[in-house]
């Protein structure tokens, strides 16, 4: 079982290729100094040579979810925030007079010039 200090990666994780490797028949027979080993930060498992799963405590699988979770909230709360600027009195009011607004009907001499431009395509 190699027992080398992962380099931590984004959201305090390391990589797989950094992390220490068991593999997976000690996985199976020395349950208990593995969970006492990824107690200590995750652990890859390895079968025929290839990582292939992450055994990570509960709470290191909380913060996980935590960090995954954050960019989220963060981008909700400043979503937030812009709607309540945006909804003041006069903003609602702007918005009502945009809808009810008629349309104009283009002069003629607009209306040629777009003709023509149409046609020198």
């Amino acid at each position: 079982m190699a027992n080398t200090a992962p380099t931590p990666h984004a959201f305090g994780f390391a990589a797989v290729a950094d992390l220490s490797e068991i593999s997976a028949s000690v996985l199976k027979n020395k349950f208990s100094e593995v969970a006492r080993l990824a107690s200590g930060g995750p652990l890859a498992v390895s079968r025929h040579n290839r990582r292939e799963f992450v055994i990570l405590t509960a709470e290191q699988y909380e913060e996980l979810q935590q960090s995954r979770r954050a960019p989220l909230e963060n981008l909700t709360a400043e979503f937030d925030q812009m709607m309540a600027r945006m909804s003041t009195p006069a903003d609602r009011a702007a918005r009502r007079s945009f809808f009810k607004a008629s349309s104009v009907k283009p002069s003629p001499a607009l209306s040629k010039l777009k003709k023509a431009r149409t046609h020198a395509r």
